[in-house]
């Protein structure tokens, strides 16, 4: 048994083009790699997550260069898209303007959210150990 809590970061800068979302799933997968979860049950799940915030990014952000920010311990994992945009805008709880990503975020993670400080930070966390 391993003492103490594993606790990786990592920042990955993107394009903020139709590559971007392969780059991100790239990173997602290493992490979890780094965290010694690259057979969990959620890869495929962390994926989608990561996929859909960078897109969304992509599509809906300003242009420019994207970061992706990735937290993790063994039992959670946290993503983060930045992106330069600066307009306010609410999670949408239906498809509404091509959001339909989002959605599937709120659905495949456990929490999800946007923070503004002075740029959009799109990010949500998943669950991947089994908490008894």
């Amino acid at each position: 048994m391993m003492s103490g809590r594993l606790h990786l970061a990592q920042v990955e800068q993107l394009p903020g083009n139709a590559d971007a979302p392969g780059a991100a799933r790239a990173a997602a997968a290493r992490m979890l790699q780094r965290l010694g979860a690259a057979g969990s049950a959620r890869a495929d799940d962390l994926a989608l997550v990561v996929s859909e915030l960078v897109t969304n990014a992509v599509v809906h952000g300003p242009g420019g260069e994207l970061e992706l920010g990735l937290t993790g311990t063994r039992s959670r994992i946290r993503v983060e898209v930045r992106d330069q945009g600066t307009e306010p805008f609410d999670w949408p709880t239906e498809g509404v303007n091509g959001h339909w990503g989002l959605r599937l975020v709120r659905v495949f993670s456990e929490r999800a959210g946007v923070i503004r400080h002075p740029s959009t930070v799109v990010w949500c966390e998943l669950d991947l150990a089994e908490t008894g």
